[in-house]
């Protein structure tokens, strides 16, 4: 499986997570606690958010761990809000277009999961994507797909709506070739302004997603204002971290954290 990371708060530079924390996702990219694959190895990749309407995005095949642009750029790049991820590929090729973060206009999306016996379903799932969307099709991964599956049921206009349908469509598909694999999901989304998270299994075995508030120097180590979301968390001290239950979906604003159901 993979690793991710996402942050919203007070402007801080990219390091502050991805690599300045006791179990940074840097770190998680060669030894992950909290997953099937303790090395995520299979690539990496980073969207953040500045006053330009789209995320810059930076992605490659290296380890994150053996990056030496990555650890450049995170030194220097202050944002207040991005997503990192690293990979461990469940099957498909090892290339930059498989790496997440994937963008659409100025939406992001990163995934950890997989959609059950992939290669059976990969074209029925595709067909469920739209004319529109279709073409900005770069790679040949699950999480892509989903991604654009989404997008093509309204994801702009209502996230929340449109990942249920998504993942109850999927599910459809999968039903029919009567998968021996289960779904299973746990992805971040983001639009710039706001981030929706979903965590979400058939056989209830979900990656694992948190949120919390580590420590970082724009932030005041007394405040539990939640600032990240992730696959794990980012040091040991529990009191900064809550764990997300199963189909459970969470809602960032500048507001606060609100959780929901999801309902498939």
């Amino acid at each position: 499986m993979c690793r991710w990371v996402a942050y919203a708060g007070p402007e801080i530079y990219l390091e502050d997570l991805i690599f300045h924390q006791e179990h940074s996702i840097v770190s998680q990219s060669l030894a992950a606690n909290q997953s099937a694959w303790v090395t995520n190895g299979d690539g990496f990749g980073v969207a953040w958010y500045t006053q330009r309407t789209t995320p810059g995005l930076f992605k490659d095949i290296l380890p994150a761990w053996n990056d030496a642009n990555l650890r450049s750029l995170a030194a220097h790049i202050r944002t207040r809000l991005f997503f990192a991820h690293v990979r461990a590929t469940t099957g498909t090729a090892v290339n930059r277009s498989n790496c997440h973060p994937f963008i659409w206009q100025n939406w992001s999306f990163m995934h950890n999961g997989k959609i059950g016996n992939w290669q059976h379903c990969r074209k029925d799932v595709e067909d469920l994507i739209d004319h529109v969307h279709y073409p900005h099709r770069e790679g040949t991964t699950d999480s892509e797909a989903l991604f654009l599956v989404a997008l093509s049921k309204g994801l702009i206009q209502n996230p929340i709506a449109a990942m249920q349908t998504t993942l109850r469509d999927i599910t459809k598909v999968m039903d029919r070739h009567q998968t021996d694999e289960p779904m299973r999901i746990s992805c971040a989304l983001s639009n710039g302004k706001e981030i929706w998270t979903f965590r979400y299994s058939s056989d209830d075995r979900s990656p694992s997603m948190y949120f919390g508030s580590p420590y970082t120097r724009a932030s005041d180590p007394r405040s539990n204002s939640i600032s990240t979301i992730a696959s794990e968390p980012s040091d040991s001290n529990a009191a900064h971290w809550f764990k997300v239950d199963e189909r459970t979906g969470l809602h960032w604003t500048e507001q606060g954290l609100q959780q929901f159901n999801i309902s498939i």
